[in-house]
Parts: C-alpha cells; sequence; structure tokens
C-alpha cells in the first residue's frame, strides 16, 4: 500500500480554507443587499460611458455596393435617429438618439439622417450626399429580434440636384445586421445602392 504523499494534507487544507474564504464572500453579498447598503454606480450605467458608447457606434459606417447605369461602385454610410415611436413596446413607446434594437425592430416608425460617400457621381464635383427620411420596421419573427423588414422614403440632396427616395430592408441578430437596397431613379450612375447595414442603437 503506497504511503499519503507529504504534499496532499497540505495542498487540501489550503484547498478548504480558499472555499471556505469564497463562501463567507457569497453569504456576505446579499446580506449586504438585505441592510440597504448602496452599490457604487456600475461604469456601463453612467451617462458618460452610454454617451461614449453611442457616439463610437454612430462612427462605425455601413458599407455599400453602388450599382449604376454601366459600371458597379462602392460607398459608405452612417446614419442618425433623431426620433422614433416604437409601437412595438409598451415602456417608452417615443425614443431620441439612443434607440434599443428590440424598440426599433419590434415595430416602429423612426425620422433618420444620414450622410454618405457614394463613387462615381458624373461629372466634377464632390461624391458625397446628404439623406433624411422615414422608416417604417416591422417584426416578422420572434418579435423582430430574429427578423425585421423595412420600408422607406427619403429625400436627398447631391451632386446633380435633389430628389426622392425609396427602400426595402431586411434585419436579423436583433437588427444589428441588416440587408437595404435604396432606389433613387434620377440619382444618375448611382440609381441602386445596396448597403450591408451595421447598427447598434
Amino acid at each position: 500500500m503506497q504511503s499519503t504523499p507529504r504534499w496532499l494534507p497540505n495542498l487540501m487544507s489550503r484547498g478548504m480554507a480558499i472555499l471556505t474564504f469564497v463562501a463567507a464572500l457569497t453569504a456576505a453579498a446579499p446580506a449586504r443587499a438585505a441592510d440597504g447598503e448602496p452599490r457604487p454606480p456600475s461604469v456601463a450605467s453612467s451617462p458618460l460611458f452610454s454617451a461614449g458608447a453611442w457616439t463610437v457606434a454612430q462612427l462605425i459606417p455601413s458599407p455599400l455596393l453602388v450599382i449604376g447605369s454601366g459600371h458597379v461602385g462602392g460607398g459608405v454610410r452612417w446614419q442618425v435617429t433623431p426620433l422614433v415611436y416604437s409601437f412595438g413596446v409598451t415602456a417608452h413607446p417615443w425614443r431620441a438618439f439612443v434607440i434599443d434594437p428590440v424598440a426599433r425592430h419590434a415595430g416602429s416608425i423612426e425620422l433618420f439622417g444620414s450622410p454618405e460617400w457614394v463613387c462615381c457621381a458624373p461629372g466634377e464635383g464632390t461624391n458625397w450626399l446628404a439623406r433624411g427620411g422615414v422608416r417604417a420596421y416591422l417584426p416578422l419573427a420572434g418579435h423582430g429580434e430574429a427578423l425585421a423588414g423595412s420600408l422607406g422614403l427619403s429625400y436627398y440632396r447631391a451632386r446633380g440636384g435633389p430628389g426622392t427616395s425609396f427602400e426595402a430592408g431586411i434585419y436579423v441578430l436583433f437588427g444589428v445586421i441588416g440587408f437595404t437596397v435604396t432606389v433613387s431613379p434620377h440619382l444618375s450612375q448611382r440609381e441602386v445602392i445596396a448597403a450591408l447595414n451595421l447598427r447598434y442603437f
């Protein structure tokens, strides 16, 4: 019969001491909460952190595939939502700027602004354009978290003059990833713009 290694009792006693310490901490946490002792505010819930996270998320552009008469190009798009009315949630149906994906994709109507850089504008000048419009979201599966769709109408100002666009989109993964197609009949050489939408708020 083999003798017990000398280090085994020492290891077992240290392990028991650690388990006792962890159990004491676990028991103390609910007691402190029950006493009503205020907890320090979480960094993630502070207004400064929320504003910073929102700003960083808005700076991430969505890539564009631009299909015009006789050519294909690229571009990028940013989106800001100053106002949303969500008819899919009961709590706080009116939202501004920081929009929970659930509030948007459970069913809502939003106003949006969208600066875009879209390649291949005819002639000399800038490829930038500004767009503003209204968009409706409808849940298709899982209250919109699994699958949602959208229809939109927008007015743009670009080199060559202003005009009107129509769009349709589909969204998955809680609305973070979407695919939209924008049709602008009078936006020369950029009549159809397909976008891989990346939206976090």
